[in-house]
């Protein structure tokens, strides 16, 4: 193989890897830049907002949790998370096992409705959701309205996702449960559940990141309250009234995003297992 060849066959990679590389300077510079101005002061940063801090001013983080509120808003996103995650999976894990392994007529009309509710823009029934909500006097109730709403947009995708991978699961495996006296539920619990742990993570990495980081909706329930209110609408209350105290805000912004950082390190084998582990079948 002589020299232009090898080049023409590496040129493919050298594009795929330039790719790459621009893809990770868009997502990774914002936040290098948000933690570059989080340790200026509000000085330095009108000065040049691209220099370098002269003096790493961690109090900036002190201020945004004790000014900002962050450290309130903080736990009720905890709250929130943790109830709506919890709520997903339990639910979801129900539904895909029952889609998957029981006879229920229809299932792929009931699969098809699903797809067409997941591709639902958010948007377009936000104002219906709230009407109803409203009407059944849920708003005065703290999170539980917009729980309710990241449960029902979450569960339709992660109900699909959890019966693709029941359905790789051996049947046989299944039948010599029930000879062996095995209930549904213990086949569920004690069978096939610890066989599910690389998808359900990947679902409960994808839902964490949207009920994380969800502004829309959160904004719409706590709209005649302060209650509740998330990380993500507390944010907004760093708009004074002749500006925006930019170090403080980008403070809180690093401090919504950590969450996310140490979540995916944390959990990032099993992630990549729950996207890979349907692509072979055996």
């Amino acid at each position: 193989m002589n020299t232009k060849t090898k080049t023409r066959l590496k040129m493919p990679y050298i594009i795929l890897c330039i790719i790459i590389i621009a893809c990770l300077a868009v997502y990774i510079f914002p936040l290098i830049f948000s933690v570059v101005t989080s340790l200026k002061s509000s000085e330095e940063f009108y000065e040049s907002i691209w220099a370098l801090p002269k003096e790493f001013l961690y109090s900036n983080y002190i201020e945004a949790f004790q000014i900002g509120k962050i450290g309130a808003y903080m736990i009720n996103s905890i709250i929130i998370s943790a109830v709506s995650l919890v709520s997903i999976q339990v639910f979801a894990l129900l539904a895909a096992y029952a889609l998957s392994r029981l006879k229920i007529p229809h299932v792929e009309a009931f699969l098809l409705v699903l797809l067409l509710l997941q591709v639902l823009p958010t948007e377009s029934v936000i104002i219906p959701l709230y009407i109803i909500v409203s009407k059944l006097h849920l708003l005065s109730v703290p999170y539980l309205a917009t729980i309710l709403g990241y449960v029902g947009w979450s569960l339709p995708g992660t109900i699909i996702i959890l019966k693709n991978y029941f359905d790789t699961v051996p049947i046989d495996l299944l039948e010599a449960a029930r000879i062996d006296g095995s209930s549904e539920f213990q086949t569920m619990t004690k069978i096939i559940l610890p066989l599910m742990k690389a998808p359900m993570v990947t679902c409960l990495i994808m839902n964490f990141t949207y009920v994380w980081g969800e502004l829309m909706w959160a904004q719409v329930t706590t709209l005649l309250t302060d209650k509740g209110v998330t990380i993500t609408v507390g944010l907004l209350n760093f708009q004074g009234q002749y500006g925006t105290n930019w170090p403080l805000l980008t403070a809180a912004i690093v401090t919504v995003i950590v969450p996310l950082l140490i979540i995916f390190v944390a959990l990032q084998k099993y992630f990549v297992a729950g996207l890979t582990a349907g692509g072979v079948k055996g």
